[in-house]
C-alpha cells in the first residue's frame, strides 16, 4: 500500500511540474518518457521549430501557440522555438527518459528481465536488452499487417 501511494504521490508531483512546464516554456527544460508525449503551450505565436537530435526527440505542432513533444530514444537534445521575426521564444534541453511506471526487473545472475505489470506482467524489453531487437521486429511486423488491412478495401 505504501509503494502504491508513494507512486501516486510522484504521479502527482510529475503531473503539476507537466502543467507548470505547459503554462510557461521559456523558463523550464523538459523531460519526457520513452514513447510519450509532453504538451507545451506558449504565450506568442511561433513560426520556426527547431529540434536538435530528431532521433532523440520529435516535435508535433498542432497550431502557433501550442505543440507536443515526443520522445523517441533515450538522451538529451535541444529544442529552439522562434517568433515570425526570429526572436526566440524558447529555447532548451529535452531530456528523453525511461516510463518505468508498472515496471518490475528480475535478475537472475547476470540476466535482467524487464516487466511491464498492468496488471499481468509481460515481457517489456527496453532499449538495448538482447531481446529488444526480436521484440521490436515482430510488433512492426504486427503493425505493418494491421496499417495493411485497413488499407484493404473492405
Amino acid at each position: 500500500m505504501r509503494i502504491y501511494k508513494a507512486r501516486m504521490v510522484i504521479a502527482a508531483l510529475t503531473a503539476a511540474f507537466g502543467l507548470l512546464v505547459a503554462a510557461d516554456a521559456q523558463a523550464r527544460d523538459i523531460r519526457v518518457a520513452l514513447d510519450q508525449s509532453f504538451p507545451v503551450r506558449l504565450t506568442e505565436a511561433a513560426s520556426g521549430v527547431a529540434i536538435g537530435n530528431p532521433t532523440i526527440a520529435g516535435v508535433s505542432m498542432q497550431n502557433d501557440h501550442f505543440f507536443f513533444v515526443t520522445g523517441r530514444s533515450y538522451g538529451t537534445t535541444n529544442l529552439t522555438v522562434v517568433d515570425a521575426n526570429n526572436r526566440v521564444l524558447y529555447s532548451g534541453r529535452v531530456t528523453v527518459v525511461p516510463d518505468e511506471t508498472n515496471v518490475v526487473r528480475v535478475t537472475r545472475g547476470t540476466e535482467t528481465a524487464q516487466l511491464e505489470c498492468t496488471p499481468n506482467c509481460r515481457a517489456a524489453p527496453d532499449i538495448g536488452d538482447p531481446t529488444y531487437a526480436d521484440v521490436s521486429s515482430q510488433v512492426n511486423s504486427r503493425a505493418s499487417a494491421a496499417s495493411s488491412n485497413s488499407a484493404a478495401p473492405h
